[in-house]
């Protein structure tokens, strides 16, 4: 997650009362350690805001780890049942859908296992580089074509967020340009090969977009 973005992920759900998105969901949440050291932004501006207001969190992720209290596969319908139940008022769903084969049908199960009146904020990226983990389809979708992936949910909000460059990412410091690109070099099968660790270059001085939506699910 973008540090931009993180923002404004922050400041849409501190617009919301606590009674309206309590409990909430994040979906794809990765570790604590991800969300607390390695982009220690998504915690300062998302969580720990909420945890301030009292807003229950659920941490939802197919790998184990610490700071994920659900571990569960979308696609399993007695899963999704499961966390149906739950009686969330609310969703995250940030920067899952171009690491999925078909971002249609976990779009559709996320609409599902959710009560009238619950709110949805979706992330994607809409100009970034390839990024696989463990795939990346190249799904880079406008505010429109991304709301339509949600059946029975109506767009409340939307923008393609600017969140600066590449050079902005590594926080203007060649130091940790240089750390970045050693760990993907050395993590490169990871990366997605050569495709994937050498994707970033190109975007040093591009600017990045993130397609951010509010969604409400209707009656």
């Amino acid at each position: 997650m973008l540090e931009r973005e993180a923002q404004w992920i922050g400041e849409t759900l501190g617009k919301l009362r606590a009674e309206q998105i309590s409990p909430l969901l994040n979906v794809g949440s990765a570790t604590a350690e991800f969300r607390e050291q390695v982009q220690p932004w998504i915690d300062r501006k998302v969580f720990a805001p909420l945890r301030g207001r009292g807003i229950v969190v659920d941490h939802l992720d197919m790998q184990d780890g610490d700071g994920i209290n659900l571990r569960g596969d979308l696609t399993d319908d007695v899963f999704v049942a499961g966390l149906s139940s739950r009686g969330y008022r609310a969703l995250l769903c940030c920067n899952l859908l171009e690491h999925v084969p078909d971002p249609r049908t976990i779009s559709t199960k996320l609409a599902q296992l959710l009560p009238s009146g619950a709110y949805l904020i979706v992330t994607v990226p809409h100009r970034f580089p390839h990024h696989p983990d463990p795939i990346d389809t190249g799904f880079r979708p406008d505010v429109a074509e991304l709301a339509r992936l949600f059946p029975y949910c109506n767009l409340m909000e939307g923008i393609l967020l600017d969140c600066g460059t590449g050079w902005d990412y590594v926080g203007r410091d060649p130091r940790l340009l240089v750390a970045k690109v050693m760990q993907r070099l050395i993590g490169m099968q990871q990366h997605g090969g050569i495709k994937g660790s050498a994707s970033f270059g190109p975007w040093l001085f591009r600017r990045f977009q993130q397609t951010c939506v509010v969604l409400q699910k209707s009656a």
